[in-house]
């Protein structure tokens, strides 16, 4: 009897990468497994998975007529998986990947071998082309290995799951069905994390294919849907840290007089660090808003606006900092961050410091971290994207002003 369940969704797709993943999955070395096969408004593509299936028993295909987003066909496939008593095990495949024949024979193996409180298994993957070209070297692919190896933490800033996983059914049914797309797998992964470890397996098991023609991937290269899957990826970790009660450690004061394009280049600089736990506060010092509208059309799930009409800057930012409950603060300047784990690597070199430490920023050649301390003159004539310690920063700009 069948104790793993598997969902396909399935969209428009190249007919060529479809016959390549349904086969992939149906010569799988563990052949104990029902397949549903969620066709979301794309009718066109069912004769073919018929072709394809050639009546294996094992299969069954839903399908509608209207595309109704991948989330509602992932929960379509699970609910009626969940309603089958045998199936233990979960897994969702994409119809553009290839699957290794052992993918989940060595997948549901872990689970099964592994402790009571094991609930997520994941391995590593192959990246491929729209030719089938491997697109890792042994290299790279050591080196996402060891991306995807860290603690189970750390999926609070990293998707470190990836395309090739499987879970426990037990845990599943404690979190609820898929949501919050594009990112609607991360999202996932957290909630089910609340419950279970995780467990990496250092084997690819997966060809994932980049940026396919149809991909979700592929559509987000235009401004509008990154900024769209930027908002839901920071949103996803935001509302995961609220459930798990952990605050905010930084506050990122962005004083503003007028917008235009640096000040957008800015902000989106900050969106993009890999660093996520922080609230922004946009500090308009307009007579008009301006800044706030136009700063404001790019979401994010933790920035505020505070608007301080004619106030000056220096003062803006005594201001807020009376009223901040984060350890940390950065002051976003003219200047951009230049590499995107910027904010987390500074983060951690002030917090492993001590003493008369009270900030840190990048030399301007990006070579080395400098510190500033307590009672000792600085080189630094500026705080503009340095990390301080925020009652440091408030007793610095005291000495300023007097």
């Amino acid at each position: 009897m069948a104790d793993v369940g598997v969902v396909m969704p399935l969209y428009t797709q190249k007919p060529e990468f479809l016959r390549q993943a349904l086969e992939s999955v149906l010569r799988q070395t563990f052949t104990e497994f029902r397949l549903i096969i969620v066709i979301d408004g794309a009718p066109d593509m069912e004769p073919l998975v018929r072709s394809i299936i050639a009546k294996d028993p094992r299969v069954t295909i839903i399908s509608y007529v209207q595309n109704r987003g991948i989330a509602h066909a992932l929960n379509t496939g699970f609910d009626l998986l969940f309603s089958e008593p045998s199936i233990q095990y979960l897994s969702w495949v994409s119809s553009d990947n290839v699957y290794e024949p052992r993918f989940l024979e060595i997948l549901r193996g872990a689970l099964v071998k592994g402790p009571q409180e094991l609930g997520i298994v994941y391995s590593s993957f192959q990246s491929i082309d729209n030719e089938g070209n491997l697109l890792h070297n042994e290299h790279q692919l050591a080196t996402q290995r060891n991306y995807q190896s860290q603690p189970k933490e750390r999926l609070l800033d990293y998707s470190l799951i990836g395309v090739s996983f499987m879970y426990k059914s037990q845990v599943a049914k404690l979190v609820g069905g898929y949501g919050m797309e594009p990112v609607e797998d991360y999202d996932y992964w957290l909630r089910l994390a609340e419950h279970c470890d995780i467990r990496f397996i250092p084997v690819e098991l997966v060809n994932y294919r980049v940026d396919s023609t149809f991909s979700v991937s592929a559509q987000l290269h235009s401004t509008e849907n990154h900024r769209r899957w930027r908002y839901t990826y920071h949103l996803t970790r935001h509302q995961a840290r609220f459930r798990r009660g952990i605050r905010p450690m930084i506050t990122v004061l962005y004083p503003v007089v007028n917008a235009g394009a640096e000040e957008i280049a800015r902000i989106e600089n900050l969106y993009e660090q890999t660093y996520s736990n922080y609230e922004c506060r946009v500090l308009d010092l307009s007579l008009t808003g301006q800044p706030s509208v136009l700063i404001g059309s790019i979401p994010h799930p933790a920035t505020e606006f505070v608007y301080m009409p004619g106030v000056v800057e220096s003062h803006a930012i005594c201001g807020a900092l009376e009223h901040l409950a984060t350890p940390y603060t950065i002051v976003l300047g003219p200047k951009i961050f230049i590499g995107a784990l910027d904010i987390e690597y500074m983060l951690e070199a002030l917090i492993t410091t001590g003493g008369d430490t009270i900030s840190n920023y990048y030399t301007d050649d990006h070579s080395l971290i400098g510190f500033r301390h307590r009672h000792v003159p600085s080189t630094k004539n500026h705080y503009y994207n340095e990390l301080f310690r925020s009652t440091d920063l408030y007793d610095l700009l005291k000495i300023y002003f007097s």
